[in-house]
């Protein structure tokens, strides 16, 4: 297995070859991106460019008729008139507009905790009609929880689980087993004495003597369905709940008696998610939840989530085709992703965002990485876009109106050439001291 810079070993110790140093890095491949961020120019900044071109022939053509006119009429004003136009016209608040605007908002999002790669983003995100999110390490942490206990045997309470538990897993660094540790600190649950070393039996479980723990299969019993169980045990609560069908995973602890305990995890989900939905339905987005995760799983996130549209059991080449599909029909599509399988989904949606700590391949596909752990600053910096659009329309309005004033004023010879810089300077100023206004975000 490719392994890359970052990577964490949370179980056992493995050989390792290095195959790339230097540029082959993933370092050197964010530095690369942020590189490729600088040479790229925002589609805003282009037209504004296209604009000014067009703004300075315009204005040269009226300071040379300016200029016969004035020669016609009073050659002594002549010059004078011909240097006012040329000084009071502001092509700079023009060129500045757009600019100042989008350089201020990207100080303000990376503050925030979103580093764009690509100069689009902003502008992008006001079009934006369908967001569409992976599950596993995007909705949710990839980090599970023990929330419930399905099953216990009369003999065992609670906490004499938790406490075996926490003895079986002492030292193991596997997700699940971090779970389990967590809870039984939670619960005060002191770690049982073992008589016997814990074995671990990779993709299986754990063994101690008659202990066994992991998989029904590890365990010798067969699967018991959630919903033949005995109501679920919450942890830290005594009330019984209805078994989560969105259940990350499960795993058994029997003895030579059989089944002492049914352990029911479930995902953490990412915090923020909640601010960053509302943001999307604020905006008439329509909200998607696609994963390769089986479809009874990602169907109770939705539920949990209050998202509508939701595909599960989807592969890489899937989540490629459906981002196509929304495109196809007219569709703007905002795509959020963490892992390799979502690299394709990245770099087809027309505005990508990678968390940051997913793998290498998607981030690499993204417009955007999100360097927070919570979600909450993209409805942020969704506010920000919006703002920014504002701000970029105040901006050009300025420059055009100062023009359409000042320049014919010049043309007339009501302005020295000394006011007309006085001006221009305030002109250019007041546009960028209104562009300023984006850096809080």
């Amino acid at each position: 297995d490719r392994v890359y810079a970052g990577t964490h070993n949370i179980l056992n110790p493995f050989l390792m070859q290095i195959v790339e140093v230097g540029q082959g890095t993933r370092i050197a491949g964010i530095a690369a991106l942020l590189e490729q961020a600088l040479l790229a120019k925002p589609a805003l900044i282009s037209r504004a460019e296209k604009w000014t071109a067009y703004f300075v022939t315009l204005l040269l053509l009226a300071a040379l008729l300016a200029l016969a006119s004035w020669l016609y009429v009073d050659p002594s004003k002549a010059w004078t008139v011909f240097v006012a136009v040329l000084v009071v016209s502001c092509p700079c608040a023009l060129s500045l507009a757009v600019p100042t605007a989008m350089a201020a908002a990207q100080g303000a999002a990376t503050k925030l905790g979103l580093l764009m790669v690509r100069g689009h983003v902003l502008e992008g995100l006001t079009k934006v009609t369908d967001l569409v999110l992976d599950k596993t390490g995007t909705l949710t942490m990839g980090q599970p929880e023990l929330v419930q206990i399905p099953y216990l045997r009369a003999d065992y309470s609670r906490l004499d689980v938790l406490s075996l538990l926490a003895a079986l897993e002492d030292g193991q660094r596997h997700p699940l087993a971090l779970a389990i540790l967590r809870c039984a600190q939670q619960e005060n649950a002191l770690a049982s004495t073992l008589l016997q070393p814990v074995r671990n039996q990779l993709g299986l479980g754990l063994s101690c003597g008659n202990y066994r723990l992991g998989s029904a299969a590890w365990v010798g019993m067969p699967m018991v369905p959630m919903t033949s169980m005995a109501p679920a045990t919450p942890i830290g609560s005594k009330a019984p709940v209805a078994p989560l069908s969105g259940s990350y995973g499960e795993v058994y602890l029997s003895d030579q008696q059989g089944l002492i305990a049914s352990l029911l995890f479930i995902d953490t989900p990412r915090a923020g998610i909640a601010d960053l939905l509302t943001a999307a339905q604020n905006n008439n987005m329509r909200i998607h939840l696609i994963s390769g995760d089986q479809l009874s799983t990602v169907s109770w996130w939705a539920n949990q989530m209050g998202i509508k549209l939701f595909r599960g059991g989807f592969s890489p080449e899937d989540k490629y085709a459906y981002i196509e599909q929304l495109q196809k029909v007219g569709g703007v599509v905002w795509a959020i992703g963490d892992g390799i399988n979502d690299a394709p989904l990245l770099a087809r949606a027309d505005i990508s965002v990678a968390v940051g700590a997913g793998a290498p391949l998607a981030i690499a596909g993204a417009d955007a990485i999100l360097t927070a752990s919570s979600l909450a600053p993209l409805a942020r910096v969704l506010q920000l876009a919006k703002k920014t659009q504002h701000i970029i329309q105040q901006n050009l309005i300025w420059a055009l109106m100062y023009n359409l004033l000042a320049i014919p004023a010049a043309m007339l010879g009501l302005v020295n050439p000394w006011l007309a810089g006085i001006g221009m300077s305030l002109s250019s100023l007041a546009v960028t001291m209104n562009a300023w206004r984006l850096r809080k975000g």
